[in-house]
């Protein structure tokens, strides 16, 4: 017993000593690939002189959904639209489900109890917002055919496909003569996979649940019901300007290059899709100098599958944001992180980069705002924001701004 103890100590002295070794060979051959990355994003950084791209507007876009206040006397996702494009972005990504709780002020949306996606996009408050004239509209949306991704039936897969045809042949036809692009995607996939976002929903920390496997399986035939609805549709409808794509929607994709079960690593493989995007906070609230944004958006890139019409992965940042009242960060700071992530999209020829969010959604700790009530207070919210609740810009339009307007001053010349 005594020298089973003693050979199992030596082994497992002789294991760490081996796994230190190599982590020790390890460590210059990262340094100098995380050396190699800073350089690169160094090199595309607009306070640094970079050529802005022609098109930095139609790349650039916010959020506008579920703020805790509001500006004007409009209908609130109206009020939005036409704010985010008064502020000079081309891309408005918004919430398109059945209850629109996110856009209560000044609003009397009086929906049918069985409305479909198609006519929810015909409502008056979705028709003044695609009339503002931004290039892309992302609509985070889910049809009635799916309670659960991951639990689907048979029947709900047949219902939803059915939804994202009808929308996306309805969206074809009626922008026929417009040069605009509709994405419909779903809210951050890896958390519908855990259930959550609690304790039990930090995989990696802990196991993950015993029927992970079916939900795979699940969100894999939910997400090919919706990639076949607008499919068929676009090959129905090929006489328009307008383009419909679908994407999913993933926000776990560190935890993915760790080798923890996620979308990225046990389900992009293995359905075809036109385009993914990253709400990439898992990238961004711990680095804020853009390395782990560059090695994730090239780790998910050789993760997708994509669709014979799109021929090529894309990738695109769905979400990023800096809360500035959580993180009490300088203005320097944050137009030093927001230049090193904006680099990362440049260097790595990101189509699209949307910040969260126009107004703020989320309250301060101990505070609770729920619309229809409303709060002038910077100090009720975390800062998400492009605008406070006085109007006035926060610390990304301020950065944001300056791309925008220097594009359009200089050319495409940082000056």
């Amino acid at each position: 017993m005594i020298h089973h103890k003693i050979r199992k100590l030596v082994i497992l002295t002789i294991a760490s000593f081996f796994c230190i070794s190599v982590n020790a060979q390890e460590a210059p051959k990262k340094l100098k690939e995380e050396l190699a990355i800073l350089k690169i994003i160094d090199k595309h950084k607009i306070s640094k002189g970079v050529t802005i791209p022609q098109d930095i507007k139609s790349r650039l876009g916010a959020t506008h959904v579920g703020g805790k206040y509001f500006l004007t006397q409009e209908p609130y996702l109206v009020e939005g639209a036409k704010q985010l494009h008064q502020l000079g972005f081309g891309v408005c990504k918004l919430w398109f489900y059945k209850n629109p709780s996110g856009y209560q002020y000044n609003s009397n949306w009086n929906l049918a109890p069985n409305i479909s996606l198609k006519q929810l996009a015909q409502h008056p408050y979705y028709q003044q917002a695609f009339d503002v004239p931004f290039t892309t509209f992302m609509l985070s949306t889910g049809g009635s055919g799916i309670k659960s991704m991951v639990n689907v039936s048979d029947s709900g897969l047949v219902k939803e496909q059915q939804e994202y045809y009808e929308l996306t042949k309805y969206l074809l036809e009626k922008y026929q003569d417009r040069e605009v692009t509709f994405i419909l995607k779903n809210w951050e996939g890896d958390w519908i996979l855990r259930g959550g976002v609690g304790r039990d929903a930090q995989w990696g920390r802990v196991e993950p649940p015993a029927d992970v496997a079916e939900r795979f399986t699940s969100m894999m035939k939910a997400f090919k019901a919706r990639q076949d609805g607008v499919s068929q549709a676009r090959t129905e409808v090929q006489n328009t300007k307008c383009k419909v794509y679908h994407s999913i929607e993933v926000n776990k994709v560190i935890d993915a290059m760790y080798g923890v079960p996620t979308l990225t690593n046990n389900v992009l493989p293995h359905v075809e899709v036109d385009m993914v995007s990253w709400s990439a906070y898992d990238a961004t609230d711990f680095d804020k100098k853009g390395i782990d944004l560059y090695r994730g958006i090239a780790y998910l890139r050789s993760k997708i599958k994509p669709t014979a019409y799109v021929k090529k992965p894309i990738v695109y940042i769905g979400e990023i944001g800096i809360p500035e009242m959580a993180t009490k960060n300088l203005p320097t700071e944050f137009e030093e992180r927001w230049d090193n992530y904006l680099a990362v999209c440049l260097a790595q020829d990101i189509p699209y980069v949307v910040i969260w969010e126009l107004y703020c959604n989320e309250t301060a700790k101990d505070v609770k705002i729920e619309q229809p009530n409303f709060t002038n207070k910077e100090t009720d919210l975390n800062g998400f924001w492009l605008l406070k609740p006085d109007g006035k810009p926060g610390y990304a339009m301020q950065y944001f701004d300056k791309v925008l307007k220097t594009q359009v001053s200089h050319g495409n010349k940082v000056k």
